[in-house]
């Protein structure tokens, strides 16, 4: 309710009567106007404590009385108290915004201020006192309060403190909003494949040398870096005048300063880092072995590939030949840093910029290009491999040559689609001796279109992508693309973990509106395609080998002339 003092008369007339109650009932606080400060409504007068006179003024907020009002000094430079946001801040009541009614008024944030004042005395006449703070304020809340951070390991911190450290050095981060954090660490946390890597000028993240000493820093900092350096005893030699230096200084409690330049050295305060990382995603270590091959990764197979590593998965195989433009931007994961870039590389990086312990081979080609025969083969053999084969490619014929390839090699195999225009989105999966083949899917899934008398929408003349009567490109946003990917990444890890019994209905439709076969957002078919496929008569192993598969078998000398 912008300018509620205009608004709502009523709550006006009663803020006025409250604060006039108040006036002629205490002899602590005397009122000297009413006016409009800056659009909101401000009452000024003095508050006597202890034979001090503080001139305050209440200011009333916009959205009164649903946020609380507040008291200042009327000088804006007046620090009168330890509970002051600051000089000429707000005061830290009673009442706040962590605790506050409603039904309170000004003349109650006015009794809260004169409470405050009167106990503390900080400028009255008679005994100071400490008021203690009546809220909790969090770690987080303080994290750039006062002193820049610098986050180390817990691990790490007690290496310190027993003098077993080596390889220290530290990373920091260059970023706008005026924190500047930096990370220290040593060999043991290098050796930790959830470490960051250690220089990315593309993210605005450098390294900074470390000098440590067990003698304690002095009381005062002030003066240069050599002049502090001396004061503690550390050598400056081979650090040039433009580097940074972070100096660890004590033994039990340690004290931590970054110099960005030669000219000043400043106190920071440590983070100490419990190390949780993987606690969260569930699956414990049951995922970090196995390998997940992801055959197009624009907006969907990018996306699906993040949760991935968020969810455990440690080792990828991405293949894409596209590149990565301004136009990508609406619906991938990468930025402009990436734009440029074959969206495979760029991937890579990013995946190594959340979890630097991971395994991600590139290929850099669509499957279906001319490519050299031995090339090709090459690339069907590193998807061979994997533990999972992933078609997120939007294309029908890539759907239908990786089913097949997974079907031959008995590789679980899933696809994710989004329809054109965003309606829906198709999720499937194939696992060996539990569900249909995806050929043999496909076709039961046809069938149940045609009994809706549907035609199966397809993914558009571009992937995620259809074309108008107008032709211009209906786009299924980014909201689409997400849900897709998100249902596509918790199908992938129900495969992969062995804990998770999969159901019979391998085919998942989602309604994201009302549209083709759905009743609107959230409507969704579960469809049950059939069980394994069974070989074709006639395809059975051979027990013993043939006379010329020994002799073949006897000339292997494991060398080709074959290059990609």
């Amino acid at each position: 309710m912008k300018f509620w003092w205009i608004t709502d008369p009523t709550r006006l007339e009663h803020e006025k009567a409250a604060v006039e109650a108040l006036v002629a009932e205490v002899s602590w606080f005397t009122l000297s106007t009413w006016k409009i400060d800056g659009g909101r409504l401000s009452m000024e007068g003095d508050l006597v404590a202890h034979d001090h006179i503080y001139p305050v003024r209440l200011l009333y907020p916009d959205r009164f009385p649903w946020v609380p009002a507040w008291v200042v000094p009327q000088d804006p430079d007046a620090k009168w108290s330890n509970h002051q946001y600051g000089a000429g801040g707000t005061l830290c009541l009673e009442l706040r915004p962590d605790n506050w009614d409603p039904n309170a008024t000004g003349a109650d944030v006015l009794q809260s201020a004169y409470n405050l004042l009167d106990q503390e005395n900080p400028l009255g006449k008679g005994e100071k006192q400490t008021v203690p703070s009546a809220h909790f304020v969090s770690d987080i809340q303080r994290y750039d309060w006062k002193r820049h951070p610098i986050l180390i390991s817990k691990s790490c911190y007690a290496r310190f403190q027993a003098g077993v450290h080596d390889d220290v050095s530290a990373i920091r981060w260059s970023a706008e909003d005026d924190v500047w954090p930096i990370m220290v660490t040593d060999s043991a946390d290098k050796a930790r494949t959830e470490h960051p890597a250690s220089f990315d000028l593309g993210t605005l993240r450098v390294t900074v040398k470390v000098l440590v000493t067990k003698n304690a820093a002095p009381k005062e900092v002030d003066g240069t870096r050599e002049e502090f350096a001396d004061a503690i005893g550390v050598s400056l030699e081979g650090i040039d005048t433009e580097e940074g230096v972070v100096f660890v200084c004590g033994t039990d409690e340690l004290a931590a300063f970054h110099s960005p330049k030669d000219h000043g050295v400043y106190p920071r305060k440590w983070i100490v880092l419990n190390s949780a990382f993987g606690e969260r995603s569930g699956h414990g270590d049951v995922l970090s072995a196995k390998t997940v091959g992801i055959v197009g990764v624009g907006s969907v197979g990018s996306k699906l590939a993040e949760t991935l590593l968020r969810s455990g998965i440690r080792n990828f195989v991405l293949a894409d030949g596209d590149v990565f433009l301004p136009e990508n931007l609406e619906r991938h994961v990468l930025d402009w840093r990436d734009v440029g870039f074959r969206k495979v590389h760029a991937m890579k990086r990013r995946l190594l910029q959340i979890y630097n312990g991971a395994d991600v081979l590139v290929v850099d080609s669509n499957l279906n290009w001319q490519l050299s025969a031995s090339y090709q083969a090459t690339i069907i053999d590193y998807f061979s491999d994997c533990d999972l084969l992933i078609d997120a490619s939007g294309d029908e014929a890539t759907s239908r040559f990786l089913g097949a390839l997974a079907d031959f090699n008995k590789t679980p195999f899933m696809t994710a689609k989004v329809f054109e225009g965003g309606f829906g989105c198709l999720i499937a999966r194939a696992v060996p001796e539990i569900d249909a083949n995806y050929s043999d899917g496909y076709g039961a899934y046809v069938a149940f279109c045609n009994d809706q008398d549907k035609v199966p929408p397809s993914t558009g003349h571009r992937p995620y992508e259809a074309i108008s009567e107008e032709g211009a490109p209906v786009v299924a946003d980014d909201a689409a693309v997400t849900i897709a990917s998100g249902h596509a990444a918790r199908v992938a890890i129900d495969i992969l973990d062995p804990e998770v019994s999969l159901g019979p209905n391998a085919w998942l439709l989602v309604g994201l509106r009302k549209e083709w076969v759905f009743d609107g957002y959230g409507h969704n078919w579960q469809l049950n395609v059939g069980g394994p496929t069974k070989a074709a008569d006639g395809l059975k192993p051979y027990l013993e080998l043939t006379e010329f598969q020994k002799e073949l078998l006897e000339g292997i000398t494991g060398e080709t002339n074959d290059t990609p």
